[in-house]
């Protein structure tokens, strides 16, 4: 049986309404990514440093940001925890010694998804004339330099930004549900009431 042409139209109409309430859900999957790096990867530093920075495409979670500043030495230069202000990510370090330094790093996207990464600069800079901070060697990577990895950091996630994420599309679904309900129950009963006139 062929549904009549005002039927078909407002079920048409219900489908679109149902679309244009889901497709601006989509961005809020999205996961952060990192944009750039201060030094970059593989740069020569010529003047000291007080912090390494981080600039996201996004917003991202500090209480679950690492940073591991790591001299030619082996001993970690992270001086304090990284703070975070918009999309940038701070880390200040102690005064680095000359050679390679290599940064890895851990943090979680706003929407609960882990990322991490790590990469290497030259520090040309003069020589420090403190003493070498005292602290361990961090544990080692493997991950190459440069990348980005989605692998489960040991961080806890945040069950939260998790959960928020996916009830705002079960509420645009039902929403976007119940509007083609009310629609197509209109037509039903602007039918049954043409019949009956």
């Amino acid at each position: 049986m062929r549904l009549p042409v005002t039927l078909r139209a407002t079920l048409a109409a219900a489908a679109a309404g149902l679309l244009v309430l889901l497709v601006p859900a989509q961005p809020a999957w999205a996961h952060a990514k990192l944009v750039k790096t201060d030094p970059a990867d593989g740069a020569t530093v010529g003047a000291p440093l007080a912090a390494v920075t981080f600039t996201f495409n996004e917003m991202v979670k500090q209480q679950f940001s690492t940073v591991v500043v790591t001299g030619a030495d082996g001993v970690s230069y992270s001086d304090g925890a990284p703070k975070s202000v918009d999309k940038t990510l701070t880390q200040p370090v102690k005064p680095l010694p000359n050679g390679a330094v290599r940064v890895a790093w851990r943090t979680v996207s706003v929407d609960g998804h882990p990322i991490e990464g790590q990469f290497t600069f030259t520090n040309a800079a003069a020589a420090p004339t403190s003493a070498a901070p005292s602290s361990p060697p961090p544990s080692a990577t493997t991950a190459p330099a440069g990348t980005v990895s989605s692998a489960a950091p040991t961080l806890a996630a945040d069950p939260a930004s998790d959960d928020s994420g996916s009830g705002g599309v079960v509420w645009l679904v039902l929403g976007g549900v119940a509007v083609v309900l009310v629609l197509v129950g209109g037509v039903v009963w602007w039918r049954r009431r043409s019949v009956a006139g």
